[in-house]
């Protein structure tokens, strides 16, 4: 399966972000020919998506930067960096500190599609800060097909993007809860501060799943020989692991901490070539499923 252009984008700033904390001065006619691209997209590479550095003072072409603006980063935190760069549109029009000081923080994007959220900008900013702060919020939020909503306090973790949805991740009287961006109404910073949990911050970044609260603990997937090559190449479910290779070249694959929901659908899309193994009983929910579906359809 070929890239979509924002990998490619962010695969190609990852690299040039590596360069960078490893001291290089960069040219441009160099990275053209590197990338095998033309010198107005690397332009805009470094002037447009990677604006949010400051560049040192150019000499015969070259750029490079301060490192101690972009401090200890891990291999996976300049990936997470180079994906926002290459994804700026997703956001309000937020300033250069908001990349440097909170972009491998409080908010990550986890797909490239996404919602439009201009309208939002406000309680972006003010959740983020409030992410920041940590400080608890209160809105007022209804849940998708229920016509009566209700009022939460929240202790705010982080906003994330999956498949172009934002959500907000946080902890409500100790239980995990995720809620829907743009569903919040009436947004208040409450003065209350609380202190993070550690793990759980950590189990966010960590895990493909945004549905903190409502998970199961590990599904075990079987994969056809024939779809095996696909799941090798690349993980295509979330918090995807390989456990075995079978014989008849078939896989077996161990997804933990993820919601039916997450993962139903795309057993279904993958039919007939996965089949939930455990725990007992999801496949048989999804073949119900299957059978309502023929039952309408007929």
């Amino acid at each position: 399966m070929s890239k979509t252009k924002h990998e490619r984008v962010a695969l190609r700033l990852a690299i040039i972000l590596q360069y960078l904390i490893e001291g290089r001065r960069l040219k441009i006619d160099d990275l053209a020919e590197e990338f095998q691209i033309s010198k107005r997209t690397i332009q805009k590479d470094l002037n447009e998506r990677l604006a949010f550095l400051e560049w040192k003072e150019n000499s015969n072409g070259y750029y490079s930067i301060d490192l101690s603006q972009l401090g200890i980063l891990t291999k996976t935190d300049i990936q997470r960096f180079a994906r926002f760069a290459s994804v700026q549109e997703l956001f309000p029009n937020i300033d250069r500190s908001f990349y440097q000081e909170n972009l491998l923080q409080s908010v990550q994007v986890k797909g490239f599609q996404y919602e439009n959220i201009k309208p939002y900008e406000h309680n972006f900013k003010t959740i983020q800060q409030a992410i920041e702060q940590q400080r608890k919020i209160q809105f007022f939020y209804t849940k998708a097909n229920e016509k009566m909503g209700k009022t939460y306090q929240l202790e705010p973790y982080s906003l994330i993007n999956k498949n172009g949805i934002w959500y907000v991740i946080g902890l409500d009287n100790n239980k995990e809860k995720t809620f829907c961006f743009t569903q919040i109404k009436t947004l208040l910073v409450k003065n209350d501060r609380f202190e993070t949990n550690p793990t759980f911050l950590q189990k966010i970044q960590n895990s493909d799943s945004i549905s903190h609260g409502n998970q199961i603990s590990e599904v075990i997937i079987k994969v056809s020989a024939k779809a095996t090559p696909y799941f090798q190449r690349r993980n295509l479910l979330p918090n995807q692991e390989i456990l075995k290779k079978l014989d008849d070249g078939s896989l077996l694959l161990q997804c933990k901490q993820i919601n039916e929901m997450e993962i139903l659908p795309l057993v279904q899309y993958w039919i007939p070539h996965l089949t939930v193994i455990s725990p007992e009983g999801l496949q048989g929910k999804l073949v119900e499923r299957l059978k309502e579906y023929l039952t309408h359809l007929s």
